[in-house]
C-alpha cells in the first residue's frame, strides 16, 4: 500500500508539474488527497521529506487555491476534481487572458497615434486578430469555469474521445 500511495504522491507531482505549478504542490495535494483522515503540516513535512517553510507555503498555496481546505490545524481534500481545476482557471487563468486583452487594447491605441502605413495596417490587423483570439478563449474559458452548458458538452465530449480511442 505505501508503494501505491508513493507512485500516486509522484504522480500528481508530474502533473502539477506538467501544468506549470511546482511538484511539491501537486505531492502534497496527492497525499492529503489519499488521506483518510485529515493531515496536519508535520505529517506532510515528514511523510514527503521537505522542509518546514516549504510545507508551510505549498499548505497555504493549495488552500488559497482550494485544493485544500484547513480546518483549525489540520487540511483536507477537495476531492471534486472539476471544482478544483475550474477554481484554479477562474483565479490563475482568468486574470492572465484579461491583462493580454486590455495590453493588446493598450497597445492599439499606440498604433493610431504613429499615423497611416502599410505597417501599422498590418500590425493593427495582427492585434485585432490576438484580440479576437482572446476574446473567445475568455468567453471559453467563463462558460468552463461557471460550467454553464459548455459543462455538459465537454464531458459528452470526453466521453466520446475515450470511447473512440478504446475502439482503435
Amino acid at each position: 500500500m505505501a508503494r501505491v500511495r508513493e507512485q500516486i504522491v509522484d504522480m500528481f507531482g508530474d502533473i502539477a508539474s506538467f501544468w506549470g505549478f511546482t511538484r511539491t504542490q501537486g505531492r502534497v495535494y496527492g497525499l492529503v488527497f489519499l488521506s483518510s483522515t485529515p493531515v496536519d503540516h508535520a505529517t506532510v513535512r515528514d511523510a514527503l521529506s521537505i522542509s518546514a517553510g516549504s510545507t508551510s507555503m505549498t499548505l497555504a498555496s493549495l488552500t488559497e487555491w482550494g485544493a485544500l481546505r484547513r480546518t483549525q490545524r489540520t487540511y483536507t481534500a477537495q476531492t471534486n476534481l472539476w471544482k478544483l481545476i475550474t477554481g484554479i482557471m477562474r483565479q490563475r487563468e482568468t486574470p492572465k487572458i484579461t491583462a493580454a486583452t486590455r495590453r493588446l487594447h493598450e497597445l492599439a491605441n499606440e498604433l493610431q497615434a504613429a499615423g497611416p502605413s502599410h505597417e501599422v495596417e498590418f500590425m493593427r490587423a495582427r492585434l485585432d486578430h490576438l484580440s479576437r483570439f482572446f476574446d473567445g478563449c475568455r468567453a471559453f474559458l467563463d462558460a468552463l469555469v461557471e460550467q454553464n452548458p459548455v459543462h455538459g458538452i465537454l464531458n459528452r465530449i470526453v466521453r466520446r474521445a475515450a470511447r473512440f480511442e478504446r475502439s482503435l
